[in-house]
């Protein structure tokens, strides 16, 4: 029987247009969450200013119409949510997680995890001088000097519904988080583990942010919140074995035909060959036909477009 109570996601950040890789990720969400008969919310992850693209704003929910997604419910802005996150950050703070970092992004060109060279000898002893009071003025007072981090020990295993079994030691694999930037924004991390909390059922994007997963998992644990279903699809890469995205120029899919690309994207996630003519036919059939199951168990694949 299919669940009732499915609610899942698509959360790009708005730093410039949508390209294949882009595309995956809403089709298997979006794929995922009707054929189980569920919700599909459209989140604009736009909690980073200097770059986001106003542009991009207004454009990635036409070019999801465009390719047939239809979302349930208003459009979720993250930058809406800045209550939500200073309150999970006092939570943070009140229980002696959180401490102030100085380090500057050259000092740690060298560090694939963060050294710890900011963390005080004892964050949770109320008989040591507590980093929380350090970290509260920050939080209260403009400082452009500190980011702040959240303490990282345990480790972290989950079940990915395409990768499986998967385990992670929070100090070899992820390291202490930030949470708030030097410049006062709040951190993907903090911000995707409280929203992907408050009410996602199911989480289904690309592999290569499986150890953000587990920093997201570790955060949502320590503030007492559910935990979502995750599953992580392979993510294209070019031929120099680079993923695709901003960074390294994927072609926007808006200047890419829009039936021809769905099928594209089909065919990578593995599922079962079929034909239509039109885009309204072809989320019926893809609807029907979806099975997580045929998704490739693999954390990357080369796509030539």
């Amino acid at each position: 029987m299919k669940p009732t109570n499915y609610i899942g996601r698509f959360a790009p950040s708005p730093t410039g247009q949508l390209h294949f890789g882009s595309l995956l990720s809403a089709v298997a969400s979006y794929a995922d969450a009707r054929h189980n008969s569920g919700r599909w919310l459209l989140r604009i992850d736009d909690i980073d200013p200097p770059r986001t693209m106003p542009e991009a704003m207004q454009q990635i929910p036409h070019t999801l119409k465009h390719f047939g997604f239809c979302w349930d419910d208003d459009i979720i802005w993250q930058s809406k949510h800045t209550e939500q996150y200073q309150r999970a950050l006092q939570a943070l703070n009140e229980a002696r997680l959180l401490y102030l970092c100085s380090c500057s992004r050259s000092m740690l060109r060298s560090s694939a995890i963060y050294p710890r060279f900011c963390k005080p000898a004892s964050t949770t002893s109320r008989n040591a001088h507590p980093a929380a009071i350090d970290v509260q003025h920050k939080l209260t007072v403009s400082d452009n000097q500190n980011a702040i981090r959240v303490i990282m020990d345990a480790s972290v295993s989950f079940t990915d519904a395409i990768q499986g079994d998967r385990h992670y030691e929070a100090q070899k694999h992820f390291g202490d988080t930030v949470v708030v930037r030097r410049d006062e924004l709040f951190s993907y991390a903090l911000c995707c583990a409280v929203d992907d909390a408050n009410g996602i059922t199911h989480v289904v994007r690309g592999s290569d942010l499986l150890p953000t997963t587990a920093a997201q998992i570790t955060i949502m644990k320590q503030l007492k919140l559910a935990v979502p279903n995750y599953a992580h699809i392979p993510v294209a890469t070019n031929a120099q074995a680079q993923k695709l995205s901003k960074q390294t120029h994927a072609a926007p899919i808006d200047t890419m035909p829009t039936l021809p690309t769905l099928f594209k994207a089909w065919e990578f996630l593995g599922q079962v060959p079929f034909k239509t003519s039109t885009v309204e036919s072809f989320w019926s059939q893809a609807i029907e036909l979806w099975q997580l199951k045929r998704i490739p168990r693999c954390e990357s694949i080369c796509e030539s477009l």
